[in-house]
């Protein structure tokens, strides 16, 4: 009986070997340095890090791709690496820096990650070395350890019941003229969830006006009319409801906006519209044009309404280690 015991427990020795052995190795950068940035440094990415909410103009000459795995960062926040390394919506983004949804949990993070409306954070510079063929997503998993292993940061996701904007049809079945499905004979083609967009020619703008160059992205684009002017190529519904918020700004939409139109699929849209600068306190939160614009041009609304909603909370983080 004790030898049985004993080929018994060297028999699971080595399965447990073996199983080691053939687990892959967990994704990581061959080589990083991270270093505070320089007072007054330029702010540049080599690597978009946002998740398809661009933030400004794009051009068609705008690499939207891994760069072969040399990722080459200046300047940057440290709750951008984060919203980078964890693929955060506008939503879930805006909620990490300022903490301003109402029923949405305290993310937990410092001043120094996420500054504040008048106060800078803290600036870091990262390099970082993988494969070549290494896609946007796997550079985020990869982020997610160099962020663990030199600013020992530690996080978790929790799901709230939340008071929310929900993104609605103004009249069941039909899109506003700025609002079109991605027609077929546009060459443009979705990124895959592990691939990146890539440059092609723009569809021709009589449909819903002039957009982005670059496909499944949210950027702003040209006009000579005053206002903000937005629009997405190939996007999905639920993009577009998460970047209300970064598009309008929290005063303005102080609540989530989550996607319940209905619609699947993939679309093109414009939208442009002026803040409203009356200051008139009978419009509670300043965004009568906005909504105009969203209902005239795209044909929806904003209910209010409540429903679960992801955040990343920060248990732990520390300035970087030395290299």
């Amino acid at each position: 009986m004790a030898s049985f015991g004993i080929k018994l427990a060297v028999w699971i020795l080595a399965a447990s070997s073996a199983l080691a052995q053939s687990a892959p190795a967990p994704l990581a950068f061959d080589v990083a340095s991270v270093r505070p940035s320089k007072p007054g440094s330029a702010q540049h990415s080599n690597v978009p890090l946002d998740s398809g909410n661009v933030y400004g103009s794009i051009t068609s000459e705008d690499a939207r791709s891994a760069a072969g795995g040399h990722l080459i960062a200046s300047h940057q926040p440290l709750w951008r690496y984060i919203s980078f390394a964890y693929k955060l919506s506008g939503t879930q983004e805006l909620s990490l820096r300022f903490n301003i949804f109402s029923g949405a949990p305290k993310s937990g993070a410092p001043f120094w990650v996420t500054g504040s409306f008048d106060a800078p954070p803290e600036f870091f510079d990262i390099q970082a070395r993988a494969p070549a063929d290494t896609s946007i997503d796997q550079m985020r998993v990869m982020m997610q350890a160099l962020l663990a292993d030199r600013f020992h940061l530690v996080v978790h996701n929790q799901t709230d019941d939340a008071p929310v904007f929900a993104l609605v049809l103004a009249k069941s079945g039909a899109t506003g003229p700025n609002l079109q499905p991605h027609p077929p004979s546009d060459t443009c083609v979705a990124a895959a969830p592990d691939q990146t967009s890539a440059p092609v020619p723009p569809p021709a703008a009589a449909v819903v006006g002039e957009l982005p160059p670059i496909c499944g992205v949210i950027a702003h684009v040209p006009s000579s009319a005053p206002g903000q002017h937005y629009g997405g190529r190939a996007i999905a519904l639920s993009l577009l409801a998460t970047s209300v918020p970064t598009m309008t700004g929290l005063a303005a939409m102080p609540r989530p906006v989550v996607d319940q139109t209905g619609l699947a699929g993939l679309y093109d849209f414009t939208l442009s519209w002026l803040h409203d600068p009356s200051g008139d306190e009978a419009i509670a939160d300043n965004t009568a044009n906005f909504r105009s614009a969203l209902k005239s041009q795209l044909g929806l609304e904003l209910k209010a309404s409540r429903a679960p909603i992801s955040f990343l909370i920060v248990d732990h983080v520390e300035r970087p280690s030395e290299n």
